[in-house]
């Protein structure tokens, strides 16, 4: 079978893992190569199991990297309490660990067959099912690319992420982004001095409205991540703004204000959002990944569920065999109630993802301090795990 996957990050280099061994196939990328930035991201869950069923979780553990926890510190510096992963770890099995998202798309490359055909620069302009049959059903779908390149494929898949111009073809009036109320802004530069004083925990700011992280990538990088609750942003993807994003967020603490001083021109500036579609597929064409069921970050394992989506969407196809529309609808079934349960704990963490009043950051500073009580913390972390 030909398959053509439309989007080369996470979500479709796993499916192409998975499907190259029994069909030829295209992967569609419109960035010129892998893409740079990206946070850091916490490795758990159904992907971690599918993971290992690929073969792959060596190659992604390898870039991964445990810290010891998060430690949160007031604007004047002050630390203010900290949690250990250590419970986290441990009831997760040992499947846990953090890797920056774009170190999951490198390590996928690292195991990618090399019969996949992976094209970069590849613009697509169109998706269409083809090749109808007396009874109105597809048995071809057709992609169209920018430089008037046309492929003629078995299935299509969408893996083109949140803001999948197919969604709105595979699922009408569902094409647009459902916002979170949050926008979230991350890059990564060199600094080792920083780096070091960051250590093995996460830095997090204890503020109302607006929240910084820092933390050391590696020995010579750190990561920021911040984040403010919006309200009425629409859905259109901002305009990445340097001065903004240091005019906003300085004074949250010192060491998030010395990671704003080098922020660069570029980075990743977006609304929180999910991506919420009645229907994964339409004749030969098929969603997966963001695509079909983004849960946002809030939900803390898009990348896990991205991964594991994939998995289960190549291994209907494989029990179908050459009744692709059969597979898909199996695909569906029986994937959607977990896609739908994790996208549920991403709305559930909404509301105190970002603290909203004063009020609210002393309840979670009440319940950090809660989380340290014999019992209690074995609770939360295997309620987290089980999410």
């Amino acid at each position: 079978m030909d398959v053509t996957i439309i989007g080369g990050g996470i979500a479709g280099l796993a499916l192409a893992h998975e499907l190259a061994p029994d069909h030829d196939v295209t992967v569609l990328e419109s960035s010129p190569g892998p893409r740079g930035g990206g946070y850091m991201i916490d490795f758990f869950g159904p992907g971690f199991y599918a993971a290992e069923r690929m073969g792959i979780i060596e190659e992604l553990r390898s870039r991964g990297h445990v810290f010891e926890g998060v430690r949160y510190g007031t604007p004047d510096g002050v630390d203010s309490g900290h949690i250990d992963v250590g419970p986290l770890v441990e009831a997760a099995g040992g499947r846990y660990f953090s890797i920056l998202r774009p170190e999951v798309e490198l390590g996928l490359l690292a195991v990618l067959p090399s019969s996949v055909d992976l094209r970069y620069s590849a613009q697509v302009v169109a998706v269409r099912n083809a090749g109808l049959d007396g009874a109105a059903r597809a048995r071809r779908a057709v992609v169209e690319l920018a430089d008037g390149t046309i492929l003629d494929s078995d299935l299509v898949v969408a893996c083109d992420g949140v803001r999948s111009p197919v969604r709105e073809q595979v699922s009408p009036g569902h094409g647009a982004i459902v916002p979170m109320g949050y926008r979230v802004a991350s890059y990564l530069y060199e600094d080792p001095e920083l780096a070091a004083e960051l250590g093995a925990r996460m830095l997090m700011t204890d503020t109302v409205r607006r929240v910084g992280w820092a933390y050391a990538a590696d020995d010579t990088r750190v990561g920021v991540m911040l984040a403010e609750r919006v309200d009425g942003a629409g859905t259109k993807r901002p305009t990445p703004d340097r001065d903004r994003l240091q005019r906003d967020f300085t004074g949250l603490h010192p060491q998030v204000d010395r990671a704003l001083a080098h922020a660069p021109e570029s980075f990743y500036d977006d609304l929180v959002a999910q991506a919420i579609a009645p229907r994964w597929s339409r004749g030969r064409i098929a969603l997966a990944g963001d695509a079909a069921h983004a849960p946002s970050l809030l939900a803390g394992q898009g990348t896990s569920v991205a991964i594991a989506g994939a998995e289960a969407l190549a291994r209907s196809l494989r029990a179908t065999g050459p009744h692709v529309e059969a597979g898909l609808a199996e695909y569906e079934r029986r994937w959607r109630p977990t896609a739908e349960k994790v996208q549920r704990s991403g709305r559930r963490s909404a509301s105190f993802f970002t603290p909203s009043s004063p009020a609210q950051l002393r309840l979670q500073q009440i319940g950090r301090r809660a989380i340290g009580l014999p019992g209690v913390n074995r609770l939360v972390t295997r309620s987290f795990i089980a999410a």
